[in-house]
């Protein structure tokens, strides 16, 4: 079982928890982590989602719910960590945006890393392929349906950004 920390629409505490899966309240958020790996070649990986999952095939970043207790920063470290086996701190982490929608607060992640694809340990229940993907690539992934919706709507929203670092 997975617990989340409950926040207001500004961000604030509300000092109780949410069961993952369960059904929200109004004006009640959790928040949830997403890293954009980035290599020296300027690629991002990106990950194939289990096909028993929501949106199943489909192409995403790493990512997560942040954990009863845990900052965005520790979820965003442990959930790179299990999802590709990738090791990093929480100083690497940089944070490119936060992303509202519905019931979440999303922290965007980028971390610099040049890990072969072939030493990724995959999450079994969670991931079935990544590759290193240009910005290029992740147009027509978008164009061709690939990649979740969201995902590449925060690609579109926060691509300048990342350019500019």
């Amino acid at each position: 079982m997975e617990y989340w920390d409950l926040y207001d629409k500004d961000r604030k505490p509300l000092g109780r928890t949410h069961l993952r899966g369960e059904e929200f309240s109004e004006g009640e958020y959790y928040v949830c982590c997403e890293i954009w790996v980035i290599n020296s070649e300027g690629k991002l990986l990106t990950t194939k989602r289990h096909p028993d999952k929501k949106a199943g095939n489909m192409w995403e970043f790493v990512g997560g719910g942040t954990l009863a207790g845990e900052t965005t920063k520790q979820s965003a470290v442990r959930e790179l960590m299990e999802e590709t086996g990738i090791r990093v701190s929480e100083d690497e982490m940089t944070l490119l945006a936060t992303y509202t929608r519905k019931n979440y607060f999303q922290d965007i992640f980028t971390v610099k890393s040049d890990v072969p694809i072939e030493s990724l340990t995959l999450q079994p229940d969670e991931t079935v392929d990544a590759k290193w993907s240009s910005f290029e690539d992740i147009e027509k992934m978008i164009a061709a349906e690939e990649i979740v919706y969201t995902v590449g709507k925060r690609f579109e929203t926060f691509r300048e950004k990342l350019e500019k670092r």
